[in-house]
This record gives C-alpha cells, sequence and structure tokens, in this order.
C-alpha cells in the first residue's frame, strides 16, 4: 500500500536525521556525514562550494529530505533558500516515495512560526500542484478508484486540462479510508463541486465520510446501486412531465436501448417518474444485466423500449456525472 509505504520511509527519515541546530542549521553528530557535510557547505564563503552542496543533497535524494526540512527551517537565509532549491527539485522528480517524503515536509514548513519560511513553503508547494494531483489520481486508481473527467472543449479550454466530473468508489475499491483521504490532495475536487459515487456494497464507515465532507466541502456524496443506465439529468426536483433526459452516455445501456437528449422518461419498470431521484430509486434496486421497460416521450409521441442495465465497473464507467 501506498501510504504503509510512505509511513516506513519517513520513519527511516525520522531515524537516520538528526534535529537541526537551531542557530546554524547544521546537523549534530549522529546525522550521517554524507549528509551533515553538504548541508554544512550549504553555507560556505565559497559560491561553488554552496553551488555544489545543493547538487550533492540533490543526488542524494530521500534520505536527505528530513535534513533539508530542518535547514529550511532553523538556518540562515542563505541556508534556507538553498534548502529549498533542492526540495523543489526533489519534488520535480519522479520517485514517488521522495515526493511524498518532500511535500509532508513542506506542509510541515508552511505551519512554521517564522513567515518567510511558510511564504518560501507555500510558493514551493504551489509549484508541485499538477504533479501532486497527477501523483493522487494515480494512487486513487491503483486503489481501483474511478475518476471520471469531463470531455467537453470548453472545460478544457477554461482550465487547462480536463476537468473532473465525478469519483467512485465500486466494487474495484481496496483502498480503505486512508485512500480515500487522496482526495484530500486533489485541487479539482477540492475547488470545484465535484460527484463521488459509493456503489452498494463498498463499506465506508459514516466517520468518514463526515470527515471528508469536513475537509472538501464542495464534495457531494451519493449513493447509488450496482447498476447503471447512463443518463444524466439536471433536474432533480418533481415535474409534471417526467424526468428529461439532458445527456446519454455513448455506448450505455440507455443508448442501446435508444434514448437521446431531451426525451422524457415517464415511467421505468412500471412505475412513474417525476424527477431524476425517483429514476434512481428505481435503478438502485436493479442488477447490471436486469432488463427494464421504459416508457419515454419525444416530442408528441409516446415510445416504450427495453434497456438491459450495466454496472459500475472500472472498464465500463467513462460516464459523465449524475448516472444512476
Amino acid at each position: 500500500m501506498p501510504f504503509l509505504r510512505l509511513i516506513l520511509h519517513w520513519a527511516l527519515l525520522m531515524d537516520l536525521d538528526a534535529v537541526a541546530d537551531p542557530k546554524t542549521g547544521s546537523a549534530d553528530a549522529t546525522r550521517p556525514e554524507h549528509i551533515a557535510g553538504p548541508v554544512e557547505r550549504l553555507s560556505d564563503p565559497d559560491f561553488q562550494q554552496r553551488e555544489q552542496a545543493v547538487d550533492d543533497l540533490f543526488a542524494i535524494g530521500l534520505p536527505a529530505v528530513r535534513s533539508l526540512r530542518d535547514a529550511a527551517e532553523v538556518g540562515s537565509p542563505e541556508v534556507s533558500v538553498r534548502s529549498f532549491e533542492v526540495l523543489q527539485r526533489l519534488y520535480r522528480g519522479e520517485d514517488e516515495p521522495t515526493f511524498e517524503a518532500v511535500d509532508l515536509a513542506l506542509q510541515h514548513l508552511s505551519r512554521v512560526e517564522n513567515l518567510a519560511v511558510t511564504a518560501r513553503a507555500e510558493r514551493a508547494f504551489e509549484s508541485g500542484v499538477e504533479t501532486r494531483q497527477k501523483r493522487a489520481i494515480a494512487q486513487f486508481e491503483r486503489l481501483g478508484g474511478i475518476i471520471h473527467v469531463s470531455d467537453r472543449n470548453t472545460e478544457r479550454r477554461q482550465l487547462g486540462r480536463p476537468r473532473i466530473e465525478y469519483v467512485m468508489l465500486g466494487r474495484d475499491w481496496s483502498g480503505g479510508d486512508e485512500g480515500l483521504r487522496l482526495l484530500e490532495r486533489i485541487d479539482d475536487i477540492r475547488n470545484t463541486v465535484t460527484a463521488l459515487y459509493i456503489i452498494r456494497g463498498v463499506e465506508v464507515p459514516l466517520d468518514t465520510v463526515r470527515n471528508l465532507q469536513i475537509e472538501l466541502p464542495l464534495l457531494a456524496i451519493h449513493y447509488r446501486g450496482p447498476a447503471r443506465l447512463g443518463i444524466r439529468s439536471r433536474a432533480t426536483q418533481q415535474q409534471q412531465d417526467g424526468c428529461v433526459v439532458d445527456e446519454v452516455d455513448p455506448g450505455s445501456a440507455a443508448e442501446r436501448a435508444g434514448l437521446r437528449n431531451n426525451d422524457q422518461v415517464l415511467e421505468i419498470d412500471g412505475q412513474s417518474v417525476d424527477s431524476f431521484e425517483a429514476l434512481i430509486d428505481v435503478i438502485k434496486e436493479k442488477q447490471p444485466g436486469d432488463k427494464v421497460p421504459i416508457v419515454f416521450r419525444r416530442g408528441s409521441d409516446t415510445h416504450k423500449v427495453v434497456a438491459e442495465l450495466s454496472s459500475w465497473a472500472k472498464t465500463e464507467a467513462a460516464n459523465p456525472p449524475l448516472k444512476p
């Protein structure tokens, strides 16, 4: 598990590295010489020595992160700036444990009392937004979660990248509570309204859900059954003319049954539908493969079709949000 590896790495750093001297930022005798030496040379009178120390610490990588954190916090302005330089270079690297350790170090530095240090930490932290989000998404998906992005060109142009439309925990989810915390590291989820769908059968404690909503107030949590039809409807309130279909997912059960945008679903499985939520209530009790009759109006004509419901399996989840 990624989080277990991270804990082990960080524990190793805590054991290997000593706390820097508050006055000089240099290490005490318990810090390995191959780290202590370059840290001390960050304040060397010789410019070339200082430059070489930066390169040496970057080459050391992960084992040097704790020492760099201490030096950035309590060292002289010169030492602090150069320590942040190394941390940022490591932050841009490809090694995941190193990235995670630097991420934790920057979070710590952003909370210290020294305002100059916190400002540097916040700038460094912001420089890793895209990488942090990319890594969190990759980890979340490795744990069996699904993150669906918008394919709308207008949103891509506005953000410079696809927008995350929804997140889903289905039958493949194995991340537990710690895996869900990865969502807190995805800025698109933190800063924009996003849906989290929890499929029936996935056990997520209520306290976990509450804590997640506190950390991510724009995250809307919905519970769904294992089957899906594959439509979007923005109108969730009751209306006289059934549930209006705003969008049909390509390749979905709805499209295979012949539903189109602007159709008005009047009945599903023999039950009247007057809102999108009413339609969801019917679908959530079904299983993938169930065949349900659907009555809908298109223009002035009424039609009846049968839709064979699909599942929320990862390979079938290329759907826009709010799909029952």
